[in-house]
């Protein structure tokens, strides 16, 4: 099962690298926010504008997550190949997490390349504002895709999942705004999104492997 799993995990993955327009968003909202602020805030030097620039910079990674689950379940259905994949001779289990494994690799490099790319643009440098900042968006991303996965298995199409799931960037910005200041000041705060996150994901990819099973 693990060997099955691992290869339709690198099949999966090479089929996203495949397609550049998968990519695109990860690279984009990075650049625009380092641009917008060297230039609509040249010579900033308020520690507390950079912490909430790298903030925004890992929140607005994590989402982008969403298209790759959309397609990768509800897109497969549409196309009417994720019944073909059913029928190959490997557990569901195997084609859910190969699926789901090629979903993770992709934002927590980018949230890495993203938060380095900021630091060197701006010259602002806090190593612990730089880890916490790198975790908030590894967390968010996990996060993304467990709501992806199981909004794509309880819709007919892609656009819908995107649709649906795209309504929590919102709250999500709102809660970042709020929680900011206690998620860089208080030193338990990282440690206890990170338990809260790895339950609600591990809770989501169970619901969504059940209802996959009985597609």
């Amino acid at each position: 099962m693990k060997n099955a799993t691992w290869k339709i995990a690198r099949h999966e993955l090479g089929m996203i690298l495949r397609e550049p327009k998968f990519l695109i968003p990860f690279v984009l909202p990075p650049i625009l926010l380092i641009v917008s602020q060297l230039v609509l805030l040249p010579g900033e030097n308020d520690p507390m504008v950079f912490t909430r620039m790298m903030l925004i910079c890992a929140l607005l990674i994590a989402p982008m997550v969403v298209p790759l689950a959309s397609d990768s379940f509800a897109g497969e259905r549409e196309r009417g190949s994720l019944e073909l994949l059913m029928l190959l001779p490997v557990k569901p289990a195997s084609i859910f997490y190969g699926k789901l494994l090629a979903l993770i690799p992709l934002p927590l490099v980018f949230v890495v390349v993203a938060e380095t790319a900021y630091v060197l643009a701006t010259g602002f440098w806090n190593f612990g504002v730089y880890a916490k900042s790198i975790l908030l968006g590894i967390l968010t991303s996990f996060v993304f895709t467990g709501i992806a996965l199981f909004i794509s298995l309880r819709v007919k199409t892609a656009r819908a999942t995107n649709q649906i799931a795209h309504m929590f960037v919102f709250l999500l910005l709102i809660l970042g705004n709020v929680f900011a200041r206690a998620y860089y000041t208080i030193s338990l705060a990282p440690v206890i999104l990170t338990v809260a996150v790895a339950m609600t994901f591990v809770v989501a990819s169970s619901l969504s492997f059940k209802k996959f099973r009985l597609k």
